[in-house]
């Protein structure tokens, strides 16, 4: 008889039907082999008895389990949630499924992930590494060493060799900047990303490239680092608004940064974009909704997701493709950066 509680398996099926174990797992697997009586009386008795495969035995009897592993630093991000997004909707048209994992931001967690994805058996993985600055090259070289198929996109380590989906940063922080001067603005100052990271340092020197074109200064006190999104912004702002020539406008590596310096602004009675003009980074959800909407840097989000699912799943499959996809970034204007 069945049992009364815990996993059913082809053993349980088996006894009910008075056949052997190998005749039940060939008939769920329509293996003609077995004849067709044989296989539906199977399958109805499985279907009854609410069998449930082992996907991860299945997975290792095939050589592949057609999932894909994605490790992303946090999904309540609308850039990470369109991204994965796209991943989703490109690998299902592709015949496989994505499971996601968070880092928090954590290096030491991202590899945990990393572990815990390959026990599950995943084909592959797709990685927006952890921004503490803690990630350990070796141990994704000794990956690749062993064959590993690992795709990584947005935020990528360095001198890795690994594939790379990412966007142009470097252009996208000359557009931005580029932006504002085409407006008017030429006190431009700028909210850095950590330096170690390098989508920020690329950001930062497309601002430099973009003020140098146009002979403009930058003047001493006008590049802040921001080590978090959610820094002080009530003290970023004063550290702007408090200098002897004050910036007429900011270009902010971050949406975040720039949309809280925004509501400091805005408390504080300063006129956005009359006064001091913002633009951000990353094209987030939210950038469309505050007063007054945030221009931005788009990032293609969802063909970055798109792609990225296309080249993990090209490496499982053995076909070569180029180390690095590129892609051009978009300056949206909004509100925050336009005088009427």
């Amino acid at each position: 008889m069945a049992k009364s509680s815990g996993k059913i398996t082809i053993h349980d099926i088996a006894y009910e039907l008075g056949l052997n174990a190998s005749t039940v797992s060939r008939a769920l697997a329509d293996n003609p082999v077995v004849s067709q009586k044989t296989r539906d009386l199977v399958q109805a008795k499985a279907a009854e008895m609410n069998y449930q495969p082992n996907a991860m035995a299945a997975a290792l009897r095939r050589g592949r389990s057609n999932i894909i592993g994605v490790i992303v630093p946090a999904i309540d991000r609308s850039f990470f949630a369109r991204v994965i997004r796209g991943m989703e909707d490109e690998a299902d048209e592709l015949g496989y499924r994505v499971i996601v994992c968070q880092s928090y931001d954590s290096s030491e967690r991202e590899r945990e992930m990393v572990k815990t994805l390959r026990r599950l058996q995943v084909d592959g993985i797709v990685i927006s590494i952890a921004k503490d600055g803690g990630n350990n090259l070796d141990f994704y070289c000794d990956l690749i060493a062993k064959e590993v198929p690992l795709q990584f996109f947005d935020t990528v380590p360095q001198g890795l060799g690994a594939p790379t989906v990412v966007i142009n940063d470097r252009q996208g922080g000359y557009a931005a900047t580029k932006h504002l001067i085409d407006a008017g603005y030429r006190r431009i100052a700028h909210l850095r990303g950590p330096q170690y990271l390098h989508i920020y340092k690329a950001r930062y020197h497309g601002y430099l490239d973009a003020m140098e074109e146009a002979n403009l200064t930058v003047l001493p006190g006008y590049v802040i680092d921001i080590v978090s999104h959610f820094d002080n912004n009530e003290d970023i702002f004063g550290r702007f608004w408090n200098l002897p020539k004050p910036p007429d406008a900011v270009f902010s590596s971050s949406d975040f940064s720039a949309a809280s310096c925004i509501r400091v602004a805005r408390e504080q009675g300063v006129r956005v974009p009359q006064d001091l003009a913002f633009i951000g980074f990353a094209n987030e959800g939210f950038t469309e909704i505050i007063t007054p909407t945030l221009s931005t840097v788009d990032q293609q989000t969802m063909r970055m997701g798109q792609l990225s699912a296309q080249r993990i799943i090209a490496a499982v499959k053995g076909e070569n493709m180029a180390k690095e996809m590129v892609l051009l970034p978009e300056v949206i204007v909004r509100g925050s950066s336009v005088k009427e």
